[in-house]
C-alpha cells in the first residue's frame, strides 16, 4: 500500500526517542532542528559529539511511562523485543511511532531530505531502501543549490504583497516560469543585486526590487 506523504509541525511538541546509538541521535537532532521538545532514553552515556543541546536525556532503561504525552515516538534500540514493546505502548497512547529496525512495523517512515531555507525536498522509498533514498537525496542536493532558498523568499514576498494573488494559480506559475527563464537562479548565485532588480522590474512592475520585497541575498554570494 502506498504511503501518504505529509509534513508534520512538531514545534513545541514532545517527541520521544528510545535508543542512544547513531540512529537515535540522528533522529533526535532532526527533531531539535524543527523545534520539537525531545526526550531521549538511552542505556549508555551519549558520545561527547552528540550535540543535543536542549534535549531531555534520560540515562536508564526504557519505561512505558516515558511515552506519556508524546506526539511522535521513535523506537531505535538494538533490541527487537524492546522496539516491538515501544510500538505497542506508543499506539496505546495515541502516538505515531517509527521503528528503526522494521519499516513495515512503523506508522511512518522518514524520507531523505534536502533543505534550502524553508524549501524542503524529500525522497522516500517507503522504507524499502534508505540507502537508495539517501543517494537520490544527494542527487537532489547537487541539482538544487542554496540559491533556491532565496528564490522561495522572492516567490513568497510576491505572493504576500498580493502582486501574485493566491487565487490566481496560473498567474503565480507564469511569473515564476518567467523569472526562471530570465535566469533568476543564476543571478542569485552570482550575488549581483542590480541585474536581479532589473529582471524583477521588467517582469513584475516598476520599483519592484529586492529591497522592496524585503529579500536579502545570502552572505557568501559573489
Amino acid at each position: 500500500m502506498a504511503d501518504y506523504p505529509v509534513l508534520l509541525q512538531v514545534q513545541n511538541r514532545l517527541c520521544v526517542v528510545v535508543g542512544g546509538g547513531p540512529v537515535g541521535i540522528r533522529k533526535a537532532r532532526g527533531l531539535l532542528h524543527c523545534g520539537a521538545r525531545v526526550r531521549l532514553i538511552s542505556l549508555r552515556p551519549l558520545p561527547d559529539d552528540a550535540f543535543l543541546s536542549g534535549a531531555e536525556i534520560v540515562l536508564r532503561d526504557y519505561r512505558p511511562a516515558d511515552l506519556e504525552g508524546a506526539f511522535l515516538v521513535f523506537a531505535a534500540t538494538d533490541d527487537p523485543v524492546v522496539n516491538a514493546a515501544i510500538c505497542t505502548e506508543a499506539r496505546s497512547r495515541g502516538a505515531l511511532v517509527n521503528r528503526a529496525d522494521a519499516g513495515e512495523g512503523s506508522d511512518f517512515t522518514l524520507p531523505a531530505t534536502v533543505r534550502r531555507g524553508d524549501l524542503t525536498l524529500a525522497v522516500s522509498t517507503a522504507g524499502r531502501s534508505p540507502a537508495l533514498a539517501a543517494l537520490a537525496g544527494e542527487r537532489l542536493s547537487e541539482s538544487f543549490g542554496p540559491e533556491w532558498a532565496t528564490l522561495l523568499e522572492v516567490a513568497a514576498a510576491l505572493r504576500q504583497k498580493r502582486l501574485t494573488l493566491q487565487e490566481k494559480t496560473e498567474y503565480n506559475r507564469d511569473i515564476l516560469h518567467r523569472l526562471l527563464a530570465g535566469n533568476l537562479l543564476a543571478l542569485i548565485a552570482e550575488g549581483d543585486v542590480a541585474p536581479i532588480d532589473c529582471l524583477l522590474e521588467s517582469l513584475c512592475g516598476e520599483g519592484l526590487t529586492l529591497e522592496h520585497l524585503g529579500v536579502r541575498l545570502p552572505k557568501g554570494t559573489k
